[in-house]
């Protein structure tokens, strides 16, 4: 396989990466203002919109790392890897196995 191969999954990881990350935000802006709307004050009830805010920020960064790396994959072929397996686990699944299969194939005798 090629470059070429490599830095078009990666371009759809991050482009599917961005839309996940902006779901998680807006998911959790919505679990924010729900109690507020029905006047539920607990401060237990932050954990889930902490967890989808957290998600959505690391997803971004993930997104942002992935559109640099896209031009030359071989390069940044272990931070590829890296970064997806932890997009498998924080920013949704699809994305992190694209970016992740990506650096797998991409040319280079790193990692």
């Amino acid at each position: 396989m090629s470059d070429k191969t490599a830095s078009t999954l990666v371009l759809v990881g991050a482009i599917l990466q961005l839309l996940f990350s902006i779901a998680l935000i807006g998911f959790g802006v919505f679990t924010f203002i729900l109690p507020l709307i029905f006047g539920i004050f607990d401060i237990w009830i932050l954990i889930v919109p902490a967890f989808f805010f957290i998600g959505g920020i690391i997803s971004l960064i993930f997104t942002v790392l992935w559109f640099q790396w896209r031009h030359e994959p071989s390069a940044h072929r272990a931070g590829l890897i890296i970064t997806g397996i932890l997009g498998l686990l924080f920013g949704g699944f699809l994305p992190g196995l694209f970016v992740l299969i990506g650096g797998a194939i991409a040319e280079g005798n790193s990692a």
